[in-house]
């Protein structure tokens, strides 16, 4: 196989900025020649002590994640990026699917893996000795990296891209979001994410840009490091633009902010509204899956739509299919993507491959529309589709509608059994702070705003709805909890 096109890519971009910042995180800088220099020492460390064509990777947001990833993948080794919330045996189960014998990590992750019964080498405080002049090797698979999905839907799998999957997801992204080469970039989604590697890190760094790590999400902290270190980029999942809107802020905060854009769920239209009055900028909605390496659909700056997740990227070819036979537009089908960023494919599982891929072509799982414009339109998952009394019921129609009651910070929607009618719907419905919300005040306002057979048959008010680690709902956790 060719060597590593995302390191040659990085090094072509040291080569043009050698002393711009490339890394900036609370504790250090780093500047491309010395993030190229730590890479070249990594890829030296596991080239000598790392056997195997595959290498797990267990770091949080921090330089080591970095220079660990391009010096695995310098040293020729396929990359298993690991979550660095998951449990022992969880983390025993993604080593076990990937064939890992050794995972590089910190002192401080290195106990949970000794747990689960794999090998550490700690890669964190590699010197900045390495040399640049290092050979760079040829892979034995085409995998890159291997990310692991959520399991919203069962087990985790390990979905295999590819440099250049990355690469053209990174370069599509550029074109439809007009990213600069010196962009500023707030990494605060997870690097295990897809969304976290491939634009919050990946795509700046490959442009030259620099990017600014945060290890963990405080509203306090993240508009201070905005502020401090002047970003022009962030990329963050709703939920967390909610909070950042509800920090107290000095005027003109975030004034250096010019793209901001939301992805992994549904951007309700009061946090748009609320973010765009506070900051200036409006955000722009996308949509992907790991599958896709992950950015399918994003929507332009100039022309941005806030109740779609805009147009797919230039790259790209979007179809709705019903039944694998392609639809009108206008009309509701399943979400088909092909194009140079879709998946190798499920490592090590074939079947599961040979169901998501079909013709070269990804099937997403997921339900929209196009308009007139071209503008995808989401429905949920084609799985999340709830039939009540034989009517199909979409939860996100629902959940945007209950959002619209005055008091409503947040709404999920599930179905749940019934002996009378199969399944009837179940709202869990968040508050905003400081407001009193009963389930008849509730059922009263969703009945002035929906049909008969959407309105839930019950009502369940929460503090706070329980998240997956990617900043999702968790539908999961509240299936669990209707018992």
């Amino acid at each position: 196989m060719a060597e590593s096109a995302i390191v040659a890519a990085v090094r072509a971009a040291a080569a043009r900025v050698p002393e711009r910042a490339a890394l900036l995180d609370p504790g250090q800088a780093l500047t491309y020649a010395e993030l190229e220099t730590r890479a070249a020492a990594a890829a030296a460390r596991i080239a000598e002590h790392v056997r195997g064509d595959t290498v797990g990777l267990l770091l949080g947001n921090q330089p080591a994640f970095v220079w660990s990833l391009l010096g695995a993948l310098w040293a020729a080794k396929t990359v298993a990026v690991l979550p660095t919330l998951a449990p022992p045996p969880l983390l025993k189960l993604m080593a076990a699917q990937a064939g890992l014998q050794t995972v590089l990590t910190s002192a401080e992750l290195a106990p949970r893996l000794a747990e689960a019964g794999v090998a550490a080498l700690l890669l964190d405080t590699v010197g900045a000795t390495g040399n640049p002049a290092f050979p760079l090797a040829r892979r034995a698979h085409p995998a890159a990296v291997l990310l692991y999905t959520s399991g919203t839907t069962g087990r985790p799998k390990a979905v295999a891209l590819s440099d250049e999957n990355i690469l053209a997801n990174a370069e599509g992204c550029r074109v439809a979001a007009s990213f600069r080469n010196d962009e500023v970039m707030l990494a605060i989604l997870p690097l295990f994410h897809a969304y976290g590697l491939t634009v919050t890190l990946l795509l700046p760094l490959t442009l030259g840009g620099t990017v600014l790590l945060q290890e963990r999400f405080h509203p306090r902290a993240v508009l201070n490091a905005i502020e401090e270190h002047r970003v022009t980029a962030l990329v963050a999942v709703p939920s967390q633009y909610r909070l950042l809107v509800k920090e107290t802020t000095p005027p003109h905060c975030g004034a250096s902010l010019h793209l901001c854009i939301a992805g992994a769920e549904r951007l309700s239209e009061q946090v748009g509204h609320d973010f765009e009055a506070r900051f200036g900028q409006p955000i722009l909605q996308g949509y992907g899956a790991t599958e896709a390496s992950p950015v399918i659909a994003l929507n332009p700056r100039r022309a941005n739509r806030p109740d779609t997740v805009g147009r797919p990227l230039p790259n790209l070819r979007v179809t709705l299919r019903d039944e694998g036979k392609e639809v009108h537009s206008g009309e509701m089908g399943e979400i088909w993507v092909e194009g140079p960023n879709v998946m190798l494919g499920y490592y090590n599982n074939p079947q599961a491959t040979a169901e998501k891929l079909v013709g070269g072509a990804l099937r997403t799982g997921d339900l929209g529309f196009f308009d007139a414009d071209g503008y995808l339109h989401l429905a949920g998952r084609a799985d999340d589709l709830i039939k009540v009394a034989g009517e199909k019921i979409y939860p996100a129609e629902v959940e945007r509608v209950l959002e619209e009651i005055e008091g409503v910070e947040e709404a999920a929607i599930i179905g749940v059994p019934d002996e009378k009618h199969g399944t009837v719907l179940r709202a869990f419905v968040q508050p905003k702070a400081n407001v009193a919300l009963s389930e008849a005040g509730l059922r009263v306002a969703s009945r002035e705003r929906l049909e008969a057979a959407k309105v839930p048959r019950s009502f369940v008010v929460v503090d706070q709805l329980p998240r997956s680690t990617s900043g999702k709902v968790d539908k999961r956790a509240l299936a669990s909890h209707s018992g």
